[in-house]
């Protein structure tokens, strides 16, 4: 994807249109109650909760993506000036009230970006949700994979989802 189209998770300037994964501190660094850059796409749950974060926020400012809907975004090509289209898709991460992925379609081909994201291999809410990317997909392939890995490395333990609400 053209750099200067969009942000995942990053608040520099530059992009034309923002997207929050999740509220987690690690995924809002450099946002702000004053922000005014542009847009910013997140879930329903997201939106509902960014007031607690940022008090004072320009709420007019966000963009609620509904699950498991496609979107289209008209922007503008910052190498040649014509008008892209990008669509975008938000995906229940499982991970925390809100938490979402989103895969993007456009000319740059399929990219998903994962934000964090728990997906159990027993659990049915993950199910639905792998199957809701699956009929996203269709018979395309992402091109480009957005993985967020911070706990990927073995030494972290994780409990079940099951036995980490019971803790």
């Amino acid at each position: 994807m053209e750099k200067g189209l969009i942000s995942v998770d990053r608040w520099a300037e530059g992009s034309q249109a923002y997207f929050l994964t999740n509220l987690h501190t690690d995924h809002t660094q450099g946002l702000s109650s004053t922000w005014a850059m542009a847009p910013i796409f997140c879930s329903r749950v997201t939106a509902k909760l960014f007031p607690f974060k940022f008090p004072n926020f320009n709420l007019t400012l966000l963009r609620v993506l509904d699950l498991g809907s496609w979107h289209s975004l008209s922007l503008i090509s910052p190498s040649t000036g014509s008008k892209v289209t990008v669509q975008v898709m938000a995906i229940d991460a499982y991970h925390c009230p809100g938490a979402v992925m989103f895969l993007f379609r456009g000319e740059f081909g399929c990219m998903l970006n994962t934000g964090d994201f728990r997906w159990e291999k027993n659990c049915e809410r993950a199910k639905l949700e792998k199957e809701m990317l699956l009929n996203a997909l269709k018979d395309d392939a992402v091109d480009v994979l957005y993985l967020d890995n911070t706990y990927c490395n073995p030494t972290f333990q994780f409990p079940p989802r099951e036995v980490a609400v019971k803790q």
